[in-house]
């Protein structure tokens, strides 16, 4: 299979120097890409700006915002035969509506942001594709109960565009010696826990074989 991996935050500029981000810091897309390629797929990573880089995948390109790392998808999708996205991405929700051309002046006492939403890229991935394309979503949660991950992981179903989505959660993170992820196949509802990355690309290669 021909598999792009995204990984890392996205980078939603307010000026030429400052970005709102997030903590994501695009290791479990590293891994992966080369725990994939390991099995022998055909790899590419598209990666955040200061994420994590991959051991063995040379297929990398960099993106920043929300709104360049679709337009690289919208190129790698549209011009290539990929057959899966795996959509590790930390994408900002939010971006702030304006960009200040140069350096905001910083000896104002108070600085007022207003944001506004960044379009949903998954739902819009396997319309960006020339062939059938399979697409592994992924949920972050911070403490949630069982009842609110299956919510979180039924809502990105319903907006469509996935065919599993992977689920983990920040609280659990920490307090685990290996990172837990929940590997939530449709339509079951009951996820698969793996532990590491190189378990979830273990179970994503048997997930495929399987479709």
């Amino acid at each position: 299979m021909k598999i792009l991996v995204t990984a890392g935050a996205t980078r939603e500029p307010l000026d030429e120097v400052r970005f709102i981000s997030n903590v994501s810091s695009g290791r479990t897309g590293a891994i992966l890409a080369d725990a994939l390629a390991g099995f022998g797929h055909d790899v590419a990573l598209l990666r955040g700006e200061g994420s994590a880089r991959p051991q063995q995948v040379q297929d990398c390109e960099k993106f920043s915002s929300c709104a360049d790392l679709l337009a690289k998808l919208q190129t790698r999708l549209g011009t290539d035969t990929y057959d899966a996205v795996v959509m590790t991405a930390a994408v900002a929700d939010y971006r702030p509506d304006t960009t200040q051309v140069g350096k905001i002046h910083s000896d104002s006492a108070e600085l007022a942001i207003r944001l506004v939403r960044n379009p949903k890229i998954l739902p819009q991935l396997k319309s960006m594709s020339k062939r059938p394309l399979r697409v592994i979503g992924f949920k972050f949660t911070v403490g949630a109960s069982l009842d609110e991950r299956r919510a979180a992981v039924l809502a990105q179903w319903a907006s469509g565009g996935v065919d599993a989505t992977v689920l983990n959660d920040l609280h659990e993170i920490q307090t685990s010696s290996a990172h837990p992820f929940y590997l939530w196949g449709r339509p079951v509802t009951t996820p698969i826990l793996l532990r590491g990355a190189p378990a979830l690309a273990a179970a994503l290669n048997a997930f495929w074989s399987k479709a």
